[in-house]
C-alpha cells in the first residue's frame, strides 16, 4: 500500500492502528484551524458582509457532508431526469474536479460532448454522456459558469452540483447526500477526517437522500432518521440505493441487460471512491471476477495502465473488462484503445420517487412564478 493510500484510510477511519491514531493526532490542531476559518467564511454571509449572487432562474444544489463516495453523481442524474421528465428545461453546473478548465466550459450541449475529462473531469462528462437534453457547463466560478447557461440555453432550472458548501450562489432547495453505512463519515472535520463541514451544517438541506440505505438494519435506519431530523427538522428524508441498470459495450453504446454476467470470466478495473462496491454487484450477478485492478478515485490513465490491463486480461484469458461508467467518461477516447471493454451503468433508485418529484418541482416552481410576477 503506498503512503497515499495509507493516509486515506485514516482519514476515512478505515485504519484505526496506533498510527493511525498518531497521525489523526497531528492533523487535529489542523482541523480546529480549519473549522475556525470556516465559522469565519459562513459569517462573513451571515451578517451580510457578503451577498449571495442570484442567477436568473431557480437553482437546486445536490451535495454532501463529506468528501466523495455517497452516490452524488448518481444523485444529480435522477433529479436532472426528474424535471426533464415534467418538461423542464435544465441545465448543471460543476466544479469540474479532476480538469484542468478554470473559466466556464461548455462540456455538453445537451446532444453532444464537446470537450474530453482531461479538461472537465469525469464526473460532467459522465453527466453530459448520460442525460440527453441536459447542458453542461464547468468552472471555477459558478456565477459566470451559471451566465453562461442562461445566455446560451435558457435553462429553467439549474442543478448545481456539489454545491452545498459553495455559498457565492442562491439556491431554491438543497439536496443532501448520506451514506446510511457512514452518514457523518469518520466524524472528524478535514484534514484529519473526511466531513468537510460539522454535521449540523445538515440543518440548510431542504431533502436529505440516505443512500446504501440496505447497508444497515431498519433499527439503525430509525435511529438515522431520528438523528437527521433532529439536526434537520424541516427536511423530507427519502431512502434510496444504487441498482445495477444494465450493462454498455464502449464501442458502440450497445446495452444487455445483467444476465450478461453471469458466468462470465471478466477483469475488472476502476477508480472510484468506493471500488467494493462495484466489485460487489459484479459477483452478485454471477461474474467470475479473474482479475481486480484498483486505481485512486479520478485517477488519469496513462497508456501503460490501458497497456496493463489488456496483458491482465490476456495473462487470464478473460472474456471480457468491465469498469463503471465514470472510468469510462475518463476514458473518453482512448478506450478504443481496449479490446472487448463494457462498462456498469447503474441509477439510484428513490423510495416513493413521486413525492421526491413532488418536493423538488414544488421548490423551484414557486420562485419561477415569484419571478414571474416581479
Amino acid at each position: 500500500m503506498s503512503a497515499l493510500n495509507y493516509l486515506e484510510d485514516v482519514i476515512l477511519g478505515r485504519n484505526t492502528g496506533v498510527l493511525s491514531w498518531l497521525i489523526r493526532a497531528l492533523l487535529g490542531p489542523f482541523s480546529l484551524v480549519y473549522r475556525i476559518g470556516l465559522a469565519a467564511y459562513l459569517a462573513v454571509y451571515a451578517v451580510g458582509l457578503r451577498k449571495r449572487y442570484r442567477l436568473g432562474v431557480p437553482v437546486i444544489s445536490v451535495g454532501n457532508l463529506t468528501l466523495g463516495g455517497t452516490g452524488k453523481t448518481p444523485a444529480v442524474q435522477t433529479i436532472c431526469r426528474t424535471l426533464a421528465d415534467r418538461g423542464s428545461r435544465v441545465a448543471v453546473l460543476s466544479r469540474g474536479h479532476g480538469g484542468s478548465a478554470r473559466g466556464p466550459l461548455i462540456v455538453s450541449d445537451g446532444s453532444s460532448i464537446k470537450v474530453d475529462s482531461r479538461a472537465a473531469g469525469d464526473e460532467p462528462v459522465l453527466l453530459g454522456m448520460t442525460l440527453p437534453g441536459v447542458s453542461v457547463i464547468v468552472g471555477k466560478d459558478r456565477r459566470k459558469s451559471g451566465e453562461l447557461a442562461c445566455r446560451e440555453f435558457d435553462p429553467d432550472v439549474i442543478v448545481l452540483d456539489d454545491g452545498f458548501q459553495y455559498w457565492q450562489l442562491e439556491r431554491d432547495l438543497d439536496v443532501i447526500v448520506l451514506d446510511a453505512a457512514r452518514p457523518f463519515g469518520s466524524g472528524f472535520l478535514m484534514p484529519m477526517g473526511d466531513l468537510r463541514e460539522p454535521a449540523a451544517g445538515l440543518r440548510r438541506a431542504g431533502v436529505v437522500l440516505v443512500s446504501n440505505s440496505g447497508a444497515i438494519e431498519a433499527d439503525g435506519y430509525r435511529r438515522l432518521e431520528k438523528r437527521i431530523s433532529a439536526l434537520a427538522s424541516n427536511a423530507d428524508v427519502f431512502r434510496c440505493s444504487h441498482q445495477p441498470v444494465c450493462i454498455v459495450r464502449a464501442s458502440n453504446g450497445e446495452t444487455f441487460d445483467l444476465g450478461w454476467l453471469k458466468n462470465r470470466r471478466i477483469v475488472a478495473f476502476c477508480g472510484i471512491a468506493r471500488p467494493s462496491s462495484f466489485i460487489e454487484m459484479l459477483e452478485s450477478y454471477g461474474a467470475s471476477l479473474e482479475k481486480t485492478v484498483v486505481f485512486p478515485d479520478h485517477h488519469v490513465y496513462t497508456v501503460k495502465d490501458l497497456a496493463d490491463i489488456e496483458n491482465e486480461r490476456g495473462s487470464v484469458e478473460a472474456d471480457a473488462i468491465v469498469t463503471t461508467e465514470k472510468d469510462l467518461a475518463r476514458l473518453g477516447n482512448r478506450a478504443g484503445d481496449i479490446t472487448d471493454l463494457y462498462a456498469l451503468r447503474i441509477r439510484l433508485e428513490i423510495e416513493e420517487h413521486s413525492r421526491l418529484a413532488d418536493r423538488i418541482y414544488s421548490s423551484y416552481k414557486a420562485t419561477f412564478s415569484e419571478q414571474a410576477a416581479d
